[in-house]
């Protein structure tokens, strides 16, 4: 246990340095996502935001085919991510990664990044019957990673209305 006196400073339980940030593509996933990061880095040195945007192949086409229209979107997500976060004065590393699927690319980038934290958006999205579902990648990051994970998920109206 650790006794501090007033004038000491407590050490911060966010000094997160290395964010990852994965980015899906839809402004209501990403956006409290970005933020939050920059709300962690802004006003620090030696912080970086890592942005990080998977392309899922299908096991119908070899995993070094390129998907010109999914690389143009990855481009512009990626291009959008760092334009706001260089609004705020954070530095920004962007990656595009093809893979079969995003959950290991995710938690293989932070592992290569050395990541203090994820920091990703969660879709809301219900299955047949009517139970939400976090799907695949979120629960895969959550279990696999090494690094702490934050998810977001998206502002639903739907849920105001259930009784």
């Amino acid at each position: 246990m650790d006794f501090f006196r007033r004038g000491d400073k407590r050490p911060s339980t966010f000094d997160h340095a290395r964010i990852l940030v994965p980015l899906l593509g839809d402004d209501e996933v990403d956006g409290p996502a970005l933020k939050v990061a920059a709300m962690l880095l802004g006003g620090r040195d030696g912080v970086e935001a890592s942005l990080l945007h998977v392309i899922e192949v299908p096991f119908d086409r070899t995993l070094d085919a390129e998907d010109e229209p999914a690389v143009a979107r990855a481009d512009s997500v990626l291009a959008r991510a760092e334009a706001l976060l260089s609004e705020r004065g954070i530095p920004t590393r962007t990656s595009t990664v093809q893979a079969r699927a995003a959950g290991p690319a995710i938690v293989d980038d932070a592992n290569e990044l050395g990541a203090d934290l994820i920091v990703m958006g969660l879709l809301y999205k219900k299955r047949f019957g009517g139970q939400w579902d976090a799907g695949r990648t979120v629960p895969y990051v959550m279990r696999n990673s090494t690094a702490p994970v934050w998810c977001l998920r998206a502002e639903t109206k739907e849920l105001a209305h259930t009784p």
